[in-house]
């Protein structure tokens, strides 16, 4: 079986805040607050985010600790111009353990609030991916309303419907939730994912509900 150790470095949330650190529009401090948030979410659909930032930095105390330039270079190009753009002027391993300093100083903190540190569009995709197109069901007027396409695909998929069902009614749920709290999470969420109106979200929370427990309870 062929190894692939490279995967450190280009995979999962510590490359994807690389990746942003590199070449993102907004400070690093702001997006390992922004991971903070995801990273405090008990439910994921995308399992790349179930990591803690405690564990994320173990990880990079790892990496730096044991980095060699000689592994580094067998690295593909495309992370390697990512980790070194990152680490700006210094060594690689440097930034590593600077990175890893920042997540346990955001886990410390508790969650940054939204009016401090506004979501971003990469958090909704990480934490509310199946909120995204929720009007992708209703095609060429075959629905005379999104409560009916949902219906319809729910009832299409069950029994196994709780797969899905069960996640995105969650994920509405918090994004109502989240959307009550705080007036900054409402304004760039309406921004960010402009299908997900409270109308659409409510029908999805009645919907889901009653259908889970008309048949699944």
């Amino acid at each position: 079986m062929a190894l692939h150790p490279e995967g450190v470095y280009t995979s999962g949330p510590i490359a994807h805040l690389v990746g942003l650190a590199a070449g993102g529009p907004d400070a690093l401090e702001w997006e390992v607050l922004r991971l903070a948030r995801i990273t405090r979410t008990d439910h994921h659909w995308d399992v790349t985010w179930r990591d803690t930032a405690q564990t994320l930095a173990s990880r990079l105390d790892h990496l730096a600790t044991t980095f060699s330039e000689e592994f580094f270079a067998t690295c593909p190009q495309d992370a390697r111009r990512a980790w070194t753009a990152a680490a700006g002027t210094g060594p690689v391993p440097e930034f590593m353990t600077e990175l890893a300093a920042l997540l346990r100083l955001a886990d410390r903190q508790g969650p940054a609030a939204y009016e401090e540190v506004p979501l971003a569009a990469w958090e909704v995709r990480a934490r509310f991916p199946l909120l995204l197109g929720l009007d992708s069901w209703a095609y060429d007027g075959e629905y005379g309303s999104y409560e009916e396409s949902l219906l319809a695909f729910i009832e299409a998929e069950h029994p196994d419907c709780h797969y899905e069902v069960i996640p995105r009614l969650t994920q509405a749920l918090e994004a109502r939730t989240l959307s009550t709290r705080s007036a900054a999470f409402a304004r760039s969420f309406r921004t960010l994912v402009p299908e997900a109106i409270p109308e659409t979200l409510a029908a999805l929370a009645r919907v889901s509900y009653a259908h889970m427990t008309d048949h699944h309870v």
